[in-house]
Order: C-alpha cells, then sequence, then structure tokens
C-alpha cells in the first residue's frame, strides 16, 4: 500500500496513522493479545488510571453501633509513554526525479517497519519489566524467579548470529505445559493465554512434539490474526526476537548486544495479565529543502506497556539454561 500516493504532497497524518496502525496489528500480533489502555492516556503523553481501594467490609447480626465510617483509600495507576522516532532520511530531488522506482515510498515504508520492529521488542520487553506498587505510587520491576520457567529439552548448540557460545536446553513442549499448570494453579483465565516463542525455540517446540502431537498441532493456525498453532491452551506466536536474560537473570533491554553465556527467553501471558496504551502517530516531512537539495521524511510513534499485576498473576517467562 503506497502512503504518499501524491507525488509531491504532504503526507496526510490520519492516513500514515492509519497505515502504522494495521502494521502494527499485523506485524505485532501481540499488541493486540492485551488490555488496550490507550483511553486512559492524558495529553498525548501519560496513562492515567483510577484504581478503587478496598470495599467495605461486612459485619452479621451487628451490635455495636453507632458503627464506624471508613474512607475508601483510592489510588491511580500512571506510567508514560515512550516516544520511539527515526532518523530523518534524506532524498535528494535528482534520485526523485531519476530513479526508475517510487524511492520515497520506499523510503516511508523502511521508517514504518523500523518503528514497528522497535515497538514491538519495547512491548514485550515492557511486560517483563513492569510495575509494582511501592510507597503509594508505582516503580519498575523485572519478573520474578518463581514465574521463570527453565527449558527442559535436549542440549543444543546455541545460535551463534545472538552473540552466544555453547549450548543450552531446547525449548520443549512440557515447558509450555508446566506454564499452563502454573497458570492454571494461579486461578489466570483459561481464555486469551498467549505464547511468544523466539523463532529458533518455536523450531524446537516442533521438533520435540511425538508425531500425534504434531498431527493435532496441525490445523490449528488462526493466520490471520498471527497464531501459528494452539497448544496447551496458548494460542503461539512467533517471533525472530523476544527477551534474553543475563545469567544473573537480569533483563536485557532491547537493542543491547547479548553476552556470550546470556539466555534467550520466550513469553507466556493472559491477555488481562497485560497492557499496552497507544498515543500519537506523526510523520514529518520537508519538501525541496534548499539546504539538502530535496525532501526530509522521518516519522515517531507514542506508546507503552506494563504487567497489569503486582503480583505478576498470568505472565510467565521460559528462558534458556545452560546444559
Amino acid at each position: 500500500m503506497p502512503i504518499n500516493s501524491g507525488a509531491r504532497s504532504a503526507i496526510p497524518v490520519e492516513i500514515f496513522a492509519t497505515y502504522v496502525i494495521e502494521k502494527l496489528r499485523k506485524e505485532n500480533p501481540h499488541l493486540v493479545a492485551a488490555t488496550d489502555e490507550s483511553s486512559f492516556v492524558l495529553g498525548g503523553s501519560v496513562v492515567h488510571i483510577p484504581q478503587a481501594g478496598n470495599s467495605p467490609s461486612v459485619v452479621k447480626n451487628r451490635q455495636t453501633f453507632p458503627a464506624t465510617a471508613v474512607q475508601r483509600g483510592d489510588s491511580f495507576v500512571t506510567y508514560p509513554l515512550d516516544v520511539f522516532s527515526t532518523d530523518p532520511v534524506h532524498l535528494t530531488w535528482h534520485e526523485e526525479h531519476e530513479i526508475s522506482y517510487n524511492k520515497t515510498d520506499s523510503i516511508l515504508n523502511d521508517l514504518v517497519n523500523t518503528l514497528i520492529e522497535a515497538v514491538g521488542d519495547n512491548i514485550l520487553y515492557s511486560w517483563l519489566s513492569g510495575l509494582k506498587p511501592s510507597a503509594g505510587s508505582f516503580v519498575a520491576d523485572n519478573i520474578p524467579t518463581a514465574n521463570i520457567i527453565r527449558t527442559s529439552g535436549i542440549a543444543v548448540a546455541v545460535n551463534p548470529d545472538d552473540g552466544q557460545t555453547g549450548t543450552r536446553f531446547a525449548f520443549s513442549f512440557k515447558d509450555l505445559q508446566k506454564a499452563q499448570a502454573m497458570m492454571n494453579k494461579a486461578g489466570v483465565p483459561k481464555a486469551d493465554r498467549y505464547a511468544m516463542i523466539e523463532s529458533y525455540q518455536y523450531q524446537q517446540f516442533l521438533d520435540s512434539l511425538s508425531g500425534n502431537q504434531m498431527a493435532a498441532y496441525q490445523g490449528t493456525a488462526d493466520l490471520a490474526n498471527g497464531v501459528v498453532g494452539r497448544f496447551a491452551g496458548f494460542n503461539i506466536l512467533e517471533r525472530s526476537t523476544v527477551v534474553a536474560f543475563t545469567t544473573a537473570g537480569v533483563l536485557r533491554a532491547p537493542g543491547e548486544a547479548l553476552a556470550a553465556t546470556d539466555n534467550l527467553g520466550s513469553l507466556c501471558w493472559q491477555k488481562a495479565s497485560v497492557a499496552k496504551a497507544q498515543g500519537d502517530i506523526m510523520p514529518f516531512q520537508t519538501t525541496d529543502d534548499p539546504t539538502y537539495y530535496g525532501d526530509i521524511f522521518s516519522a515517531l510513534v507514542k506508546i507503552g506497556g506494563r504487567c497489569r499485576r503486582a503480583d505478576w498473576k498470568g505472565v510467565i517467562a521460559i528462558v534458556q539454561t545452560t546444559s
């Protein structure tokens, strides 16, 4: 779909925003598989959500009067949206007029794809580095070790392109079954459960299935919604990068180089346990700039996410183990 169908006209913000939203949903299906808190965005930059306090106590056959009146201590969840912006891209006058293909559309699509990949990575990270109550406010916190499952398959060599060395235990179907059991035991709703599995770990998962399991698994995909299959109650999604941890269990930030001993992870969640909030989506364009002898393009997206529960109920990471 061309973003800039008019060769020299400015990019309409509404068309650009619609295009980005469509691409976000298609390329990052996990954004749809989360509670949408966009309606709570204030001023385009901050999410502000009222939280009801404790309910009043109930007394059977009350004998003491007058009863003591108590105030309900309501609070708020507040977190900022992250601002993702591309570096400006320069299109010279002679490129626009002498190249056989529409380089303007090519540049704009590249801007969008770059933004979408960064947003997808960072939302997954935000779900595992969420917010917890502390002294009346909310502070960042990494997922606790009790919510981390270590891979239990056969020993396999790592992919050197990720910067790791050595071997790790592979991702097994038993790891997903363990995540299912943990969520069941915690009373997590069985509907709308998802698992985002890193690409190499997804292949390991397929390799671990028996013939009968594979036969049952095939045909459960819902590719229109990005679901590559269903297993152990999870709608399975696949992505080239998900999350990574140090040997000390510290979550690596998106784009951070991995150490040789780091471990890749995949993520399981229930839709009501995580959230995303979307703000402004803006294209920027300068045409016929006299100092650049051409056009300048850039783009910006405001978006944020969080784990919605301080106890991390409904969020589980499945992380490699050194064999």
